[in-house]
């Protein structure tokens, strides 16, 4: 099995993965599924989890890696899932040396089963670049990189920064 890919949510998280698409197969990644998680109502959360235990059961040798901003603002909510094999945050997933660590196992450790950092250091947000976009015909265009406002009920900071 090469690497699945399962993403909810925004238009951002699609484009995400398909960057991640590119980093796993450039590092030669085998036998993962990948969840790009989304944090914007509870109930997308939900159905992450409902769908990361669907995929373990579809997939019981592979590796599932979750990531996204639920999987940033809610790490241990997925690290306590059996399911879960890794929990990977939003810095973390679209660095190249994630993905060299996923794609030889042996290198991540068992201390590193859970790598995200604090987003609200990051400096620098969407460095990344695809050549394609997967099935699609079109291809999004990035026109605005988020909000640097904390209203009481908006989680997106918590999982993209400011």
């Amino acid at each position: 099995m090469s690497v699945r890919f399962e993403t909810f949510g925004c238009r951002l998280n699609a484009y995400e993965t398909e960057a991640m698409r590119d980093l796993a197969e450039k590092a030669g990644a085998r036998d993962l599924v990948v969840v790009n998680t989304c944090a914007v109502t509870g109930e997308a959360v939900r159905q992450s989890r409902q769908r990361i235990r669907k995929l373990r059961r579809e997939n019981p040798e592979a590796e599932i890696v979750v990531t996204g901003c639920a999987a940033q603002t809610e790490p241990e909510t997925y690290a306590k899932m059996g399911e879960v094999d890794r929990v990977i945050g939003n810095l973390e997933k679209m660095r190249p040396e994630t993905w060299d660590r996923l794609a030889a196992p042996d290198f991540i450790g068992p201390t590193e089963r859970v790598a995200v950092d604090d987003i609200l250091s990051a400096t620098e947000t969407a460095g990344h670049l695809i050549d394609g976009f997967g099935t699609r015909a079109r291809a999004y265009v990035q026109i605005q990189n988020g909000c640097d406002h904390r209203c009481t009920f908006c989680i997106i900071p918590y999982g993209r920064g400011g």
